[in-house]
């Protein structure tokens, strides 16, 4: 077929055979320089705008990102980087972190068992520490020993302990601290013949040894190697920065909120009224004896909710007992108990938290005859090991001696010992905790510490065994 159509500048065109549909006329129309340029044009436009449109989906995209990685930092616990210490001759190689630390009533420790690629010795071991934030521990009593032994055994080797003999042979210290060591748990000396660095002048540090059960080997400060030849490795103690628990209640033991040592004096008031007989606190005050006799008082008891739990009160805070009675029997307190056993003087806020505990707390008047003290006391710590004794101003001067458990206090004006005892086996360990058994750490003022009575045991099965 032959058909005419107008082409380019008006001129008529003749086509034989097909042609193409008029709406593919601009496909087959030739382009001329000026059309040829601009579409050139459009499709750069085009391109440039493509291009700029990706590059900001690119940003935002990338953007998102950061700020979804920053949001979940923010989720995890505050760490720190790969550290690198050189001390000597060593290089310390620590991946300083929050991470492995583990949370006890004596606050947290950390096992570092390949931190120094050849052992540790005295000195590295502190470094090591100090860099944690932490120390050496610090071990007071058997039951924090066997805290550090029990960490140990998931990497059984010995490491140093915060105990030094650098000034004085024989005089133990803690560590950076002008206290006197108090606890020991040497080997006997029945056990020393295998242990070559006991008897040395230079064995001024200790190490605990798993393998040993748990006790301590007095070494030289500058070794790496137990005399068995196995590396030392550091172990660090540390107060944990996170006071509460999930139920945001604030946890006992050793922490920034307490330590038992830290702001102690605001609870020590009102010790001196409380610990002395004289008339400049009492115009009425004189030395007063126990009646004989039976005692005839009923003891007072509160009725408390199964699911009362007194709340735990940081140092930087006072305790409030108003509400509570004139003798409170339950109540808010710190959160380190107190060390069992005889105090020339305890505050409340101390004791509280060992009736929780399941103690019997004695509580004498300063004016009584100290001979009857020293009696009715006997009567307690015969009778069970978690016990405190302290003076306070709660008794009166015609009922100066007080016996409190969980929720009841009973007052005497008789030397009744029989009724002591009865109050005794009547309400030990009671309370929410009553059957736990660790001691407390705040031992400020403690005069002696308790011991288990013959015939009982650690968890006072036995309360006033028969004698």
């Amino acid at each position: 077929d032959t058909v005419e159509s107008e082409g380019p500048l008006g001129a008529v065109v003749k086509c034989e055979g097909p042609c193409l549909h008029s709406d593919m006329k601009d496909l087959t129309e030739p382009l001329l320089p000026e059309l040829h340029q601009d579409r050139n044009q459009d499709i750069c436009e085009k391109k440039s705008i493509n291009l700029s449109r990706l590059g900001t989906v690119l940003v935002i995209t990338f953007t998102t990102f950061i700020l979804l990685l920053i949001i979940l930092a923010a989720q995890l616990p505050p760490q720190q980087t790969m550290g690198m210490t050189t001390i000597g001759s060593q290089t310390l190689f620590s991946n300083l972190d929050n991470l492995g630390w583990v949370r006890t009533i004596y606050g947290e420790y950390k096992l570092f068992p390949d931190i120094c690629l050849a052992g540790c010795d005295f000195d590295e071991a502190v470094a090591v520490c100090e860099e944690q934030g932490g120390h050496l521990p610090f071990i007071q009593s058997e039951e924090e020993n066997e805290e550090v032994k029990s960490i140990l055994s998931t990497s059984p080797q010995s490491v140093w302990i915060g105990l030094i003999s650098k000034y004085r042979t024989g005089s133990w210290q803690l560590y950076k601290t002008e206290d006197a060591a108090t606890y020991f748990n040497f080997l006997t000396e029945d056990n020393e013949e295998s242990h070559q660095s006991h008897d040395d002048e230079d064995a001024r540090c200790v190490i605990l040894e798993v393998d040993d059960g748990g006790k301590w080997i007095k070494t030289g400060c500058s070794q790496r190697k137990d005399d068995k030849g196995g590396l030392v490795g550091v172990i660090c103690q540390r107060l944990p920065n996170v006071t509460e628990d999930v139920s945001m209640r604030v946890m006992m033991g050793k922490s920034a909120c307490d330590d038992g040592q830290k702001g102690i004096e605001r609870d020590l008031q009102n010790l001196e009224r409380d610990t002395e007989c004289n008339e400049k606190h009492n115009n009425d005050d004189r030395i007063v004896k126990l009646k004989e006799g039976t005692e005839t008082m009923a003891e007072h008891c509160d009725k408390i909710h199964e699911k009362y739990v007194p709340n735990h009160v940081c140092m930087n805070q006072a305790v409030d007992y108003s509400g509570f009675g004139i003798i409170p029997t339950h109540g808010p307190h710190r959160p380190n108990w107190a060390s069992f056993g005889e105090y020339s003087y305890l505050p409340i806020e101390r004791w509280q938290h060992n009736l929780e505990h399941g103690c019997v707390v004695l509580l004498y008047h300063p004016c009584l005859d100290h001979h009857e003290v020293t009696m009715v006391k006997s009567v307690l710590s015969g009778c069970m090991r978690k016990h405190i004794i302290t003076p306070s101003r709660l008794p009166s001067l015609t009922r100066p001696l007080m016996l409190l458990a969980w929720g009841c206090y009973l007052e005497f004006q008789f030397k009744d010992l029989h009724r002591m005892r009865s109050f005794i086996s009547s309400h030990a360990l009671g309370g929410p905790e009553g059957n736990y058994t660790k001691d407390g750490l705040y031992t400020h003022l403690q005069m002696i510490k308790a011991e288990i009575p013959e015939g009982s045991d650690r968890k006072d099965s036995i309360v006033c065994p028969p004698l």
